[in-house]
């Protein structure tokens, strides 16, 4: 085999490699689309008892839902079936902001359940 051969083999082998990788690609879905902005279309201030479950949004159209905390971690689901306790949900430590994609946690219902009693911010993206 000469050196000429062996050349074009590789740069077919890596062309063919190339094409591959961009079959298996996968995107998120239910997001934002890509360029088109997103507004700010409900936004609220719920008050949250210590280790007590709440609902802090019902809607379900959104691109994303933006939470804030203050004094106090959560923990979050994000589906109507499933309620947060000390081991099981999405964690939030105190002091942050968190915009939680539709395309990652769907836009069902949110319930936080907080380590403290206090009030948090809420948006909700569509």
């Amino acid at each position: 085999m000469t050196k000429t051969s062996q050349i074009s083999i590789s740069i077919l082998l890596l062309t063919v490699l190339a094409l591959c990788s961009f079959l298996f690609v996968r995107s998120a879905s239910a997001s934002a689309p890509g360029g088109l902005p997103s507004t700010i279309a409900t936004s609220s201030n719920p008050a949250l008892a210590a280790n007590t479950a709440t609902v802090i949004i019902a809607s379900s159209t959104c691109n994303a839902r933006i939470i804030s905390t203050a004094t106090t971690t959560l923990m979050l689901t994000f589906t109507d079936k499933d309620t947060p306790t000390a081991t099981f949900g999405v964690f939030q430590p105190a002091s942050t902001t968190v915009v939680y994609d539709s395309g990652q946690y769907g836009c069902g219902q949110v319930k936080a359940l907080s380590n403290l009693a206090g009030q948090i911010t809420v948006q909700d993206a569509r």
